[in-house]
C-alpha cells in the first residue's frame, strides 16, 4: 500500500546493476565508483524512509511487520550485533578515519559495510517474496553481462572497448579470484532456479546461464575459486532434497575418476593434455605458501589485540607490526622488496584482526543461522512450494563454496552484495511463515512523536544528506578521477601535466586526503626515472606532502618510510652545513618512528643505510646493511648497500664480494642508480683506478 514502493525498488535494482560498472577513468578501481552509487543510492533511500516515517503513520507498523519474528528473529538480531561490532571496532580503530571510509584502492570501511546491511533491512520492509525472486533472477542476468565482458577480454572480442585479460581475468570485478567468488554464489541458485522451473523457456535461460558462469570460472585460473565450486558442488548434490541414489552414485565415482585422473596427469606432465592452463591449474593445486607466511603474521597481529581488532581496514597496521621477512615467499618475489599486505587473504584473519574475534564469532553464528534457517525452510514447507525449497538448497550451497573460496582470499564489492543478498532472502522466506503481533500502544507513541517533531527533523536530515552526498560522494568521486587521468598521464610520460592536476586536487580536503598525497608520491618516483634532472624538485615537493601525511597517518608505515627516503636526497643534494645538520637530525626520527611501527621490515633498513651513507656515518650504515642480511639472506639489496658501505670505508675487497653477492641474487649491479652509487663509493675512498671503470660504463650507459 506504500505509494513510494516503487522508488525502493528502482534503488534496490540499480544497486544489483552494481557489479557491471566499471568505466575508467571515472569509476575505476572496479570497486569504487560501486561503492560510491550504492553510497548515493542508500543514502538517498533512507532519507525517504525517515521522511515517510514522519509524514506516513503507517510506517511504523510496515516496520515492524517486516522485524522478523520468533526463531527467525536470530540470524536479523545477529546481522544487527555484527554491525554493532564493527562500529565499536572502527570507534575504538587505530586510524578511525579510514576505518569509516577505506580507500578507492579497496574501497571497505565501515561506511561501505553498514550501506550493505541499510540494503538488507530496507529491502525487507519494502520487497515482496515475489520481489526477492525478481532480485535473484535480475542478479542473473547481471552476472551473464559480467560474464560476456570477461568472454570478450579473454579472447580479445571488441578489443578497443573492452581492454584483452590473456591472464588476470577479472572482467568488471576486478580480479580472478574475486570474479571466481561471485560467479560461485551465483552458480548455485541459478541451478536450483532452472531444476524447479517448469516453463522450458526460463529453464534454457537458466541452464545457459550456469554453463555460461561454468566456463568463465574456468577460465579465471582461480584455484582458490575452484575448491569452492568444487566443494558447493558436492553439497548441492549429495545433501538435495530428494533421494537421486542413482545420480549420487554416478557422480560419486566420476569425482573418484576426476580425482585419479587429476593425480595420473599430475604424475605425467609430458602428455600434452596435462600442459593445457586449466588442466594444469588444477593438478598443480597446492597452498601458496605467501599466504601461510602472512597468517602466521596475522596471528601474531591477532594476539595482541583480539577483542575489537585494528579496526576495519587497518590490517596493515597489525601486519607491519609484526610482518617476519624471513618466512617463506611472504614478498612474493624474495629478490624484490614489495612485501605490503592489507589483507590476510582468509576472511577468519581478516574479520578477526580487523575487527577481533568476537566478530569473527558473530560472522560465523550469523552464518550458521542462515544454514540452519534455510534447512528448516527445506522441512518445513509443502510440496507445492517446491521452488523456495530448492531456492534454499541452492543458497546454501552458495554459501558453503564462498567460505570455502574466501579461505584463500577476501571480500571485494561485487561477491559481497550478493552475500547479503542471500542473507535478506533468507530473512523474508523465514520471516513470513513466523506471526505477528503489533503493538498498537507502543506504535502509536513512536508514531505521535515522529509526527509531532517532523518539521524540524524532516529539513535537518535533508541539510545531513546534502552533506553527506558531497562529502562522502560526489567530492571524493571527482578527486578520484582527476588521480586517474593524471595517473594515465604518467604512464605516457606527461608528467607536468600530471603534476598540475594533482596540485589541483591537494587543494580539496576530503577523506581521500592521505589517499591522495600518497599517490602524488608514487606518481613522483615514477617520473624521477624518466627525469633524473628532477630528483631534488620531486624530494622537496615530496617532504612537504609526507609531512601532512604522517599528520593524517600516523601509524602508516610507509609515510615515514617515504619521507626518510625524500629526506635523504635533500641530504645528499644540500649545499648548507647547518641545513645539512637539520635534515639528518630529523631524518633519523622519521626511520626511528619507521622501525617502531615495524620493526623487521627490511624495506626500513634499506633506507636507513642509505641515510647512514649520505651522512657520512659509514659504521653506522653497515651495521644497519648486516641487520637487513640478517632478517632475510635472499634480499639483493642488502648486499649491494653492504658492499657499498665497505666500499666507502675503503673495505675494497670485502666490498667487491658483497656485489658479487648481490649479483648471483639478481639485483642489477650494472644500473645508472647503481653506477652512480659505486662512483661516489670510489670518490670518497680514493679509488681512481675502479672510478675510471665505473664512468666507462656510464658513458656506455648513457
Amino acid at each position: 500500500s506504500n505509494p513510494l514502493r516503487w522508488v525502493y525498488l528502482i534503488g534496490f535494482f540499480i544497486i544489483l546493476a552494481l557489479p557491471l560498472l566499471n568505466l575508467p577513468p571515472w569509476f575505476s578501481p572496479p570497486d569504487w565508483g560501486k561503492t560510491i552509487v550504492l553510497r548515493i543510492v542508500i543514502s538517498i533511500l533512507l532519507f525517504l524512509f525517515l521522511w515517510q516515517l514522519l509524514f506516513r503513520r503507517e510506517m511504523v507498523s510496515d516496520v515492524q511487520r517486516a522485524i522478523p519474528r520468533g526463531s527467525a528473529k536470530v540470524p536479523f538480531l545477529l546481522l544487527l550485533t555484527l554491525l554493532g561490532v564493527y562500529l565499536l571496532a572502527t570507534l575504538f580503530s587505530t586510524d578511525i578515519r579510514f576505518s569509516l571510509w577505506g580507500s578507492p584502492y579497496r574501497s571497505g570501511g565501515f561506511i561501505n559495510f553498514a550501506s550493505f546491511i541499510a540494503f538488507v533491512l530496507l529491502a525487507l520492509v519494502f520487497a515482496k517474496q515475489n520481489d526477492w525472486k525478481k532480485f535473484l533472477n535480475f542478479s542473473i542476468v547481471i552476472g551473464l553481462f559480467v560474464s560476456a565482458i570477461a568472454i570478450f577480454q579473454q579472447f580479445g572480442i571488441l578489443s578497443s572497448i573492452f581492454i584483452p585479460q590473456a591472464t588476470q581475468l577479472g572482467s568488471t570485478i576486478g580480479g580472478p579470484i574475486f570474479l571466481g567468488m561471485y560467479l560461485v554464489l551465483l552458480s548455485f541458485v541459478t541451478l536450483a532456479l532452472g531444476i524447479s522451473t517448469k516453463l522450458r523457456i526460463k529453464k534454457l535461460f537458466y541452464f545457459f546461464s550456469l554453463l555460461v558462469f561454468f566456463v568463465v570460472l574456468l577460465l579465471t585460473i582461480s584455484q582458490a575459486a575452484y575448491l569452492g565450486f568444487a566443494v558447493g558442488s558436492l553439497y548441492f548434490l549429495f545433501f538435495y532434497p530428494k533421494r537421486f541414489t542413482v545420480l549420487k552414485i554416478a557422480a560419486a565415482v566420476l569425482i573418484l575418476l576426476g580425482i585419479l585422473g587429476a593425480y595420473f596427469l599430475k604424475t605425467h606432465p609430458d602428455i600434452p593434455l596435462s600442459q593445457h592452463y586449466v588442466i594444469s591449474s588444477v593438478t598443480r593445486w597446492n597452498i601458496d605458501q605467501s599466504r601461510i607466511s602472512a597468517w602466521k603474521v596475522s596471528w601474531e597481529a591477532l594476539k595482541e589485540k583480539p577483542l575489537l581488532g585494528y579496526g576495519p581496514e587497518n590490517f596493515a597496521s597489525g601486519f607491519d607490526k609484526y610482518y617476519d621477512p624471513s618466512l617463506p615467499l611472504i614478498q612474493r618475489d624474495p629478490y624484490q622488496h614489495s612485501s605490503w599486505w592489507d589483507r590476510a587473504h582468509n576472511f577468519i584473519f581478516d574479520i578477526s584482526v580487523t575487527a577481533g574475534i568476537p566478530a569473527l564469532i558473530i560472522y560465523l553464528a550469523l552464518l550458521g543461522a542462515i544454514f540452519w534457517r534455510l534447512q528448516k525452510v527445506k522441512q518445513q514447507v509443502g510440496p507445492e512450494d517446491k521452488t523456495t525449497r530448492i531456492i534454499s538448497h541452492g543458497i546454501q550451497a552458495s554459501l558453503i563454496g564462498y567460505l570455502t573460496a574466501n579461505f584463500f582470499g577476501f571480500d571485494t564489492f561485487s561477491p559481497h552484495l550478493i552475500f547479503f543478498l542471500f542473507i535478506g532472502y533468507t530473512l523474508q522466506i523465514t520471516a513470513s511463515k513466523e506471526e505477528f503481533r503489533i503493538g498498537q500502544g507502543k506504535i502509536s507513541a513512536i508514531a505521535d512523536f515522529l509526527h509531532h517533531k517532523r518539521y524540524f527533523i524532516a529539513p535537518a536530515a535533508f541539510l545531513f544528506l546534502l552533506w553527506f552526498l558531497s562529502t562522502s560522494a560526489l567530492k571524493p568521486f571527482s578527486i578520484n578521477t582527476q588521480m586517474n587521468v593524471a595517473k594515465y598521464l604518467v604512464r605516457n610520460q606527461e608528467c607536468e601535466q600530471a603534476f598540475v592536476r594533482m596540485d589541483n586536487v591537494l587543494q580539496k580536503s576530503s577523506f581521500l586526503d592521505a589517499y591522495v598525497r600518497l599517490r602524488y608520491v608514487d606518481f613522483m618516483k615514477t617520473c624521477e626515472q624518466e627525469h633524473p634532472e628532477n630528483t631534488l624538485e620531486y624530494a622537496q615537493k615530496g617532504t612537504a606532502i609526507l609531512k601532512e601525511n604522517i599528520i593524517i597517518q600516523p601509524n602508516n608505515t610507509r609515510n615515514w618510510l617515504l619521507l626518510g627516503g625524500f629526506t635523504n636526497i635533500l641530504i645528499e643534494k644540500e649545499q648548507d652545513e647547518e641545513k645539512k645538520k637539520a635534515f639528518i637530525q630529523e631524518n633519523d626520527a622519521y626511520f626511528e618512528k619507521a622501525f617502531q611501527l615495524s620493526p623487521k621490515r627490511q624495506e626500513v633498513f634499506i633506507e636507513w643505510t642509505k641515510f647512514h651513507l649520505v651522512s657520512g656515518e659509514y659504521q653506522k650504515a653497515k651495521e644497519k646493511a648486516q641487520t637487513c642480511i640478517t632478517l632475510n639472506r635472499k634480499l639483493s639489496e642488502c648486499y649491494w648497500l653492504l658492499g657499498l658501505t665497505e666500499t666507502f670505508l675503503e673495505n675494497l675487497e670485502a666490498g667487491k664480494e658483497q656485489f658479487r653477492i648481490a649479483e648471483e641474487r639478481r639485483y642489477n649491479t650494472k644500473s645508472l642508480i647503481a653506477l652512480h652509487q659505486l662512483a661516489k663509493a670510489y670518490t670518497v675512498a680514493q679509488n681512481y683506478e675502479e672510478l675510471v671503470e665505473v664512468y666507462q660504463q656510464l658513458i656506455a650507459l648513457k
